[in-house]
């Protein structure tokens, strides 16, 4: 288990003094970041290596959106490896250690001299040490069923400022874009938690996002997203230029009412 403490900044809140998903998202993923490198496997030491971790799938539950000056923690724990693929939960929580977000998700192995995913080797592991699934989360659930009904949105161009370190775009934005397309096609929020009494942990209301990756966009590509919208979720599926899946994202308000 590994936790950094953090407070949020100016520059990662919207209009309403609350945190972007696309930030929220990223705190997940540089809590990951540090997580690896504190341990002796940063990615300039897995570039040495010729490896790499690309994410293929997000399940992330959202209970509130952090609001501007809080203070957090961020935590992570690897709790699986198995053939090429690794599990790491997520959360954030406030001061009070209440619940803002809970997640897990799935990266892969990545052989970056045969260009393909490559099975974990003990050295890759060894430095993380125990596995513990912390937040004893359902089993994460990869494949995402788009509907045959859908909505085109407007063509979106990858430019630098979208990479990561891998020349991919990063993995967040694809759920900060699902975020705006849908806006676009319905003019409501695709997160938007209603005012109210504070419940009990077990009944307050959450929304769960998921994201699974297909295949990365890289600089110059153009992004074709789709909108479909049903009762109780909505999907974006972003294509390229080659008419080649990329991702999908899934928006879903409580899933277990």
């Amino acid at each position: 288990m590994y936790e950094i403490q953090e407070r949020v900044r100016y520059s990662e809140v919207t209009e309403k003094g609350e945190m972007s998903l696309f930030s929220v998202v990223n705190l997940l993923q540089d809590c990951s970041t540090f997580h690896s490198h504190d341990v002796g496997m940063s990615i300039e030491v897995l570039q040495k290596k010729h490896r790499a971790w690309l994410l293929s799938a997000w399940n992330i539950e959202l209970y509130a959106l952090p609001k501007l000056y809080e203070k957090l923690s961020i935590g992570t724990s690897p709790h699986n490896f198995r053939g090429i693929f690794a599990y790491r939960n997520f959360w954030i929580q406030n001061e009070a250690r209440e619940f803002y977000v809970k997640a897990d998700s799935e990266w892969f192995s990545f052989d970056l001299e045969k260009g393909r995913p490559g099975k974990i080797t003990e050295e890759l592991i060894a430095p993380f040490k125990e596995r513990e699934d912390v937040l004893h989360l359902p089993p994460l659930q990869r494949k995402i069923a788009f509907p045959e009904s859908y909505q085109e949105g407007e063509p979106i161009p990858v430019v630098q400022d979208f990479l990561d370190t891998n020349h991919h775009m990063n993995n967040a934005k694809y759920i900060a874009l699902a975020e705006e397309v849908i806006f676009q096609c319905t003019g409501k929020p695709a997160i938007l938690f209603t005012e109210g009494e504070e419940k009990a942990d077990s009944k307050r209301e959450f929304y769960s996002i998921r994201a699974e990756y297909v295949k990365a966009y890289t600089l110059g590509d153009s992004i074709f997203p789709r909108v479909a919208i049903e009762e109780d979720r909505t999907v974006v599926a972003f294509y390229n230029q080659n008419k080649e899946l990329c991702c999908h994202v899934e928006i879903r308000k409580n899933p277990d009412a």
